[in-house]
């Protein structure tokens, strides 16, 4: 079906790429769509679009949409460096304090009940990169959602799109659920009982920095060089361990982490610009998804996937829940961590501060960053082990 904007009109094309994007970082701010995630407003609007003909439909028709393509090939290896220059390991294993065991047993947690759910629910034939891209994004966020879903080749697959949007959905229900737990008194005998203070968190002097000219311009250069390096290594290594994973977005985290760590002091003034850059893009790439989904594909294929991300919730809290009081973990460091978790730093910061723990603000974004760093390689084992 011929599309009102046709695929090489480029500019247009682009501009409802950059609108898509800018409307669902919008939403997040204004209350009528507040609760609803702004990836999920951009993925659902694009993909309203492309259903009604009005933009061209990213997958399944045979036709070549060159700005798809570029985002495709362009965006999400730049990106992924922009979003990790804050992941200095170091500072956070110094400073993240008892969170950053519950995170662990959270994310080990994830892990476990991803195996459970694979054990008896059918995500059809590619049900193995679908857990791993599941448990990516419940280990990590977004960033790994997509960048396991690049590695395993996978972001054409109708589970994908699907999955994102079951994603946003259930994550937010989980976190209302958190805000609910510490008045929840007949699970009280799980927390470790300790007074918990409020204290002021510390703030780091860079991490306010304003976006400038010079900063734009470093970040995007070092963005740019190391997605290179790790697209020339990517056929070397794939020709060595005989594979046909892209290897390159595993080695573009790789390149960016060994930066981050390396000189962490020279990347803290860029930090703030990096992030909102790479977020962006990482908010067109998605726009980009949303042109390829298929609304009733996702409707068909949503039930079992919602089975699945229930399992995977329930035993992570759980687990996380009958080891608290081993590892004398309160309430409060079960829910920010499980928050972190599930829906990364950005929630599990401001959940600290609105349950009156800011002492665990800092530390909240801490582990929400580690979870970036190890999601995409829990995904891909995850998804090789089951696949």
């Amino acid at each position: 079906m011929n599309s009102i904007i046709q695929a090489d009109q480029h500019f247009l094309v682009l501009t409802m790429v950059v609108a898509a994007a800018a409307f669902g970082i919008w939403s997040e701010h204004k209350k009528w769509f507040g609760k609803v995630s702004g990836i999920l407003v951009t993925m659902i609007s694009m993909s309203l679009l492309a259903m009604a003909g009005f933009v061209p439909v990213g997958s399944g028709t045979g036709v070549s949409v060159p700005v798809y393509d570029m985002v495709f090939d362009y965006f999400i290896p730049i990106s992924i460096p922009l979003l990790l220059f804050s992941s200095n390991i170091i500072k956070i294993i110094k400073e993240s304090g008892k969170l950053l065991l519950a995170f662990i047993i959270g994310a080990v947690g994830v892990v476990l009940g991803c195996f459970i759910a694979f054990s008896f629910i059918d995500l059809g034939e590619d049900a193995g990169n679908t857990a791993g891209v599941i448990a990516a994004t419940l280990v990590g966020g977004s960033i790994n959602f997509v960048a396991t879903g690049e590695t395993l080749n996978f972001s054409t697959n109708p589970y994908f799109s699907a999955t994102i949007a079951v994603d946003n959905f259930v994550a937010n229900l989980y976190v209302l659920f958190l805000f609910l737990v510490p008045a929840l008194a007949f699970l009280n005998r799980f927390w470790y009982k300790k007074s918990t203070g409020v204290e002021a968190v510390e703030q780091d002097e860079e991490q306010g920095s304003p976006v400038t000219m010079e900063r734009i311009a470093i970040s995007l250069f070092l963005a740019v060089a190391i997605a290179a390096g790790g697209q020339w290594l990517s056929p070397y290594l794939q020709s060595l361990f005989n594979t046909d994973l892209n290897l390159s977005i595993l080695l573009i985290t790789v390149l960016s982490l060994v930066v981050a760590n390396v000189i962490p002091s020279r990347l803290r003034p860029l930090e703030n610009t990096a992030f909102t850059i790479g977020l962006w893009m990482m908010y067109a790439f998605l726009a980009v998804i949303g042109a390829s989904t298929n609304i009733y594909e996702v409707l068909k294929v949503g039930p079992s996937l919602l089975l699945f991300y229930l399992v995977i919730m329930f035993f992570h809290f759980v687990f996380l829940m009958a080891l608290a009081r081993l590892f004398k973990l309160n309430v409060y460091e079960v829910i920010v961590s499980s928050a972190a978790n599930i829906m990364g730093p950005s929630v599990a910061a401001p959940m600290a501060a609105s349950l009156g723990q800011k002492r665990m603000v800092t530390p909240a974004i801490l582990v929400g960053i580690l979870g970036y760093v190890i999601g995409t390689f829990i995904g891909v084992s995850i998804a090789l082990a089951l696949s």
